[in-house]
């Protein structure tokens, strides 16, 4: 390791040529597909994100703060069970919605050799509504509602524009 910041890790690696190659790698995430299977509705979140302004996104975030967390967890026999422990809890304070059944069914990595941040995709189709988010002061998210033929749309014109979430 070259660098080690809060989140981004820079990994250095000689080549046989003598060249060096460099990996970003922070800790994985999570995004939730909220399915309202009676009205056919996805919850999406608009937020405000320092680093790209408003953004329409799925509801989501980190499963832990740190690379050191992540590699305390990273090869835990009950991993699974902390991934969704991690979602619900982002889902509670982001949205305030308690997921019933949350199941993680992809994970989508990165695909590119300098930079390492996988998703890891879940989806609840039985949720209880709370009564408030519980944000932190620099958050600013809004929860709505949306019929998939419009989150499809959404994908399809660039509106929802993490692409792995498209």
């Amino acid at each position: 390791t070259s660098y080690e910041g809060k989140i981004i890790r820079v990994i250095q690696k000689r080549t046989a040529d003598g060249r060096i190659h460099e990996t970003a790698v922070r800790p994985p995430g999570t995004r939730i597909i909220i399915h309202d299977v009676v009205k056919d509705q996805i919850l999406l979140n608009q937020e405000i994100r320092l680093d790209i302004g408003q953004d329409l996104r799925l509801p989501g975030g980190k499963i832990c703060e740190t690379n050191a967390q992540w590699d305390d967890i990273k090869d835990s026999p009950s991993l699974n069970d902390i991934i969704i422990k991690s979602a619900a809890e982002e889902s509670r304070d982001e949205t305030a919605i308690n997921p019933l059944d949350l199941q993680i069914f992809s994970v989508s990595t990165t695909g590119a050799p300098t930079m390492k941040h996988d998703l890891y995709y879940l989806v609840t189709k039985k949720f209880e509504i709370l009564e408030h988010q519980h944000l932190t002061e620099d958050e600013v998210i809004s929860s709505l509602w949306v019929p998939v033929k419009e989150v499809i749309s959404a994908c399809l014109t660039g509106k929802i524009r993490e692409g792995r979430s498209a």
